[in-house]
């Protein structure tokens, strides 16, 4: 993926996010959203430039495009639950991406404040 191919996907999957949020057409969700994604690392795409330098990076793009189809089906088949589903696995995939780029150390270094992260298993204790 060259740096311009790149760069258009982070705009379409910027573009993706804020339309299903659109679509929700819920005054409270969208302002949520709007105050969750001034948090660092909350945006639909604030550390996907970091993620496609790991070496599962193509992997984990292929994962959240069929993420993206399925939703849009999900909502089209008017199947709320699956749509759901599927935005909370969306979710945890990006999750483990960020902790993949935190814990290598090449990309760790490219992630702004990633020092003060620290990640807490299910046990409680730290990864």
């Amino acid at each position: 993926m060259t740096d311009d191919n790149f760069s258009s996907y982070v705009e379409l999957n910027e573009q993706f996010h804020r339309i299903i949020v659109e679509l929700a057409d819920s005054a409270v969700l969208a302002r949520q959203i709007a105050r969750v994604v001034t948090l660092p690392f909350a945006s639909a795409s604030a550390f996907v430039m970091v993620q496609a330098r790991l070496p599962e990076a193509q992997i984990m793009f292929t994962v959240a495009q069929d993420h993206h189809r399925c939703i849009v089906r999900s909502i089209e088949a008017r199947e709320g639950q699956r749509a759901e589903m599927l935005m909370r696995e969306h979710a945890r995939l990006a999750r483990r991406n960020l902790e993949l780029a935190l814990r290598n150390q090449h990309t760790r270094d490219l992630v702004p404040g990633s020092t003060l992260i620290v990640f807490r298993n299910h046990a409680g204790g730290q990864t």
